[in-house]
């Protein structure tokens, strides 16, 4: 106990075997646990602002992940009751029957014991019993009494604007679930692998979402020893915030949540705490085979690599243990419990995913041996919260020259101000028409296109846009669909899944459609927008333009016509028009010994 209390002697202690290994698991005396005071109360206070949804794309071992907000918060609550619906709870392995259901494609498991379905003595009604559907499905796994008639009649986007009215208030919000309410003694070693082979069979399917970045930290300021928030190492000395460098994070895991292979900023060390939930599955590149790691990665990755050298650091691009097995590249694996550390070392590329619904805390620190690494790391230069520390300060010639960084430090919640007078868009011919709570000039339109940005009344009585420091990381970072530059914040088409993104003024200019979402609840003024190929007057108009192409093409194909049909490889037949099936785009041919065959449009010439 006495040697763990030291953080920065012990990770001196073990600073030449982690950077051997790329990462080591740290798991703290009971003594220190008994230490630690409850974070119950300060969980009801929390709340799950914006988590991502992971869409993840690829086969055969290499995938990449495209990242989308989910324009709403959560409470804890709500988050738990949404990581036990089907879509999103862990795997169910304590029958063969739901294991082997995993590995289908999108199939579903339900609690329904299986039985013969051969057994005469067996009523029919239990050996082809009805499917559940999710509601009910989710409501047998969390054992809640049926709903009452007065809620059975409302609407879900009436419960879903009280729940987002609830995450939106600053109340407390009891926890209605045990933080350590699953079995951790189920997570052996075998439950682990097999829960990591349906991991990858399963990747691109259902995809889950994060609470990833959240400023913040569940440590207490009494807790002195390996504190997460209040570490002693020589990012202390740096004069500014950090978020998520110096200052930690939150994340809200639920199964299959990933982080995708990568290093840390500036190479630095780092360090993640799981305080309550499910393990986390963690793989770690060797040090020694970090080049060679790199290479494999920029050969799989090729348009990625060349439009950026650094574009590992984008967090985006996963590659399965087995594939880089195949190029050569030994994979370290580790899986992290609750009440454990894992520590991450200078070019250690490290990646993984969440087994099921947890909470981690997680920054970056610096010991002696980093400054020369830290002189020598490259920083990606296509996004725009890319961390890059001035290394002058830590020169032992000037140790009392204050600390600064360069102007692309990492603030993700500070705005970008384009050369137009809106700090949200780049469009200079149309003119703003509010200002923000900082007097900084807005259109009122793209304040309402981004969720977090809202109108205030000021004591004289104006209007203002409040929120901007709110907004997302990521949105900062997006290109316009329409002006294509990386400027302002931008918003997403809300058509399905449609990741597409532009300015809100860009897109009135070129005439996408634009329509207030009058659905959400009335403190988040969301305007809703959609990108061109999915925008409904243009398919509407295509729609159109199909119809009449239709149209001709059947008046130029009239009954009894006589016709050569043409099949691909078999030559062509004589035959008449019978009728017409305008939505296949073919038609019935009769031909001559009075057999009916449907041949399409574009294999037909007249006779």
């Amino acid at each position: 106990m006495d040697q763990f209390q030291d953080f920065y002697a012990f990770m001196e202690a073990i600073d030449v075997y982690g950077k051997e290994a790329g990462i080591a698991k740290v798991i703290p005396p009971d003594e220190w646990h008994q230490q630690l005071p409850s974070i119950e109360t300060s969980l009801q206070n929390v709340r799950v602002h914006n988590p991502i949804v992971q869409h993840i794309f690829g086969s055969q071992g290499t995938y990449q992940q495209t990242n989308v907000e989910k324009r709403r918060p959560f409470t804890l609550n709500q988050w738990h009751a949404l990581c036990q619906q089907d879509d999103y709870r862990t795997p169910d392995l304590s029958t063969t029957r739901t294991s082997r259901l995993l590995t289908k494609k999108r199939r579903r498991s339900t609690s329904i014991e299986p039985v013969s379905l051969h057994d005469p003595t067996v009523p029919h009604h239990q050996r082809y019993p009805k499917r559940l559907t999710t509601s009910q499905s989710s409501t047998t796994h969390l054992r809640s009494p049926p709903p009452s008639p007065d809620l059975a009649k409302r609407t879900k986007r009436e419960i879903e604007a009280d729940e987002i009215a609830t995450a939106l208030s600053e109340s407390p919000v009891p926890l209605d679930f045990e933080l350590h309410e699953h079995n951790e003694s189920l997570y052996t070693d075998d439950h682990c692998k097999e829960l990591e082979r349906i991991y990858w069979r399963n990747l691109t399917f259902n995809p889950p979402m994060y609470g990833a970045d959240m400023c913040g930290s569940l440590f207490d300021d009494s807790v002195k020893a390996w504190n997460v928030a209040k570490l002693p190492n020589l990012l202390n000395q740096i004069g500014v915030s950090l978020p998520g460098v110096n200052t930690p994070y939150l994340y809200f895991g639920m199964w299959k949540a990933t982080f995708p292979w990568h290093v840390e900023d500036m190479d630095l060390y780092s360090i993640n705490y799981l305080h309550f939930g499910a393990p986390k599955q963690w793989y770690a590149i060797p040090g020694s085979s970090s080049k060679k790691f790199e290479r494999v990665m920029q050969n799989t990755f090729f348009q990625q690599s060349k439009a950026c050298p650094e574009f590992l650091r984008h967090k985006t691009h996963l590659a399965s243990p087995s594939y880089l097995a195949n190029n050569g590249i030994p994979v370290h694996r580790c899986v992290q419990h609750q009440g454990e550390f894992m520590i991450t070392f200078p070019f250690g590329y490290h990646s993984g995913y969440n087994l099921g619904l947890n909470c981690a805390e997680s920054v970056n620190f610096a010991l002696k041996s980093w400054v020369d690494i830290g002189r020598q790391a490259k920083a990606c230069h296509c996004i725009t919260d890319s961390v890059v520390i001035d290394m002058s300060v830590f020169d032992d010639k000037n140790p009392s020259q204050p600390v600064t960084t360069q102007a692309n430090k990492k603030r993700p919640r500070q705005p970008r101000p384009s050369p137009s007078g809106c700090i949200l868009c780049c469009n200079e011919t149309i003119p703003t028409d509010m200002i923000t709570s900082d007097h900084q000039p807005i259109h009122q339109l793209c304040a309402e296109s981004i969720p977090e940005t809202y109108l205030e009344q000021t004591p004289s009585g104006q209007s203002v846009v409040a929120g901007i420091q709110d907004i997302h990381p990521s949105r900062w970072k997006l290109t316009c669909l329409f002006c294509h530059k990386k400027k302002g914040a931008c918003m997403q088409c809300c058509f399905g899944k449609c990741w597409r993104s532009f300015h809100a003024t860009c897109a009135q200019a070129a005439g996408a459609t634009l329509q207030r979402n009058v659905d959400r609840v009335e403190a988040t003024l969301v305007i809703d927008g959609y990108c061109p190929p999915h925008d409904p007057k243009r398919r509407e108009e295509k729609a159109q333009a199909q119809e009449q192409n239709h149209k001709r093409i059947m008046d130029s194909l009239p009954a009894g016509q006589a016709v050569m049909a043409r099949y691909p490889g078999a030559g062509e037949y004589f035959g008449t028009i019978d009728q017409h099936v305008p939505e296949k785009r073919s038609c019935r041919i009769k031909f001559p010994d009075g057999t009916l065959r449907t041949v399409l449009w574009s294999n037909l010439t007249l006779a």
